[in-house]
């Protein structure tokens, strides 16, 4: 991809968007940790019950595209969050697009779209072991709130959970 290329981002669904996402994770996290169909079917299950739940107005699904093909996404769970906020999911840029802003753009776009719903607080979960990501997290506002191992990504790793006062 060259840097010319326009990125288009659109809110809402659009055929194959649940299978584009899937597999930049399903392909990320298997360079990344060793992770397997486990996790990736994970991600594909955990967002076919965001998008059948989607409430217009409270939850957010938002892709970058270049050159007809997704590049990136983002989500908002605001109507189905288990804690008080909004919950950023589903954050990934494709390699062959990252440093180009893209990522920083959806969380820009991502958290707007929160602080316009109402919401006062967004949160988020990563790991460790993710440098680019938890930079941007904290350029944006983000701080660790909680810490703890665990395996439910299919591959021991140290959770964070993040949140950003959206004030």
């Amino acid at each position: 991809m060259t840097p010319t290329m326009e990125t288009e981002y659109v809110e809402g669904y659009r055929p194959g968007a649940l299978g584009r996402i899937a597999e930049m994770h399903g392909v990320y996290y298997a360079g990344a940790w060793g992770s397997g169909a486990e996790f990736e079917g994970m991600m594909a299950h955990e967002m076919r019950e965001f998008l059948a739940h989607y409430q217009q107005g409270r939850d957010l699904l938002l892709t970058a595209w270049v050159d007809g093909r997704i590049v990136g996404s983002i989500a908002v769970e605001g109507s189905q969050a288990e804690r008080s906020g909004a919950r950023i999911r589903w954050v990934i840029v494709d390699e062959a697009s990252q440093g180009r802003g893209i990522g920083k753009e959806l969380l820009n776009r991502a958290l707007a779209f929160c602080r316009d719903a109402g919401f006062s607080t967004a949160y988020l979960w990563t790991v460790e072991g993710l440098p680019q990501a938890l930079g941007l997290y904290e350029r944006a506002g983000f701080r660790t709130v909680e810490r703890f191992s665990d395996d439910r990504y299919s591959v021991p790793r140290v959770n964070l959970l993040m949140e950003s006062p959206l004030s």
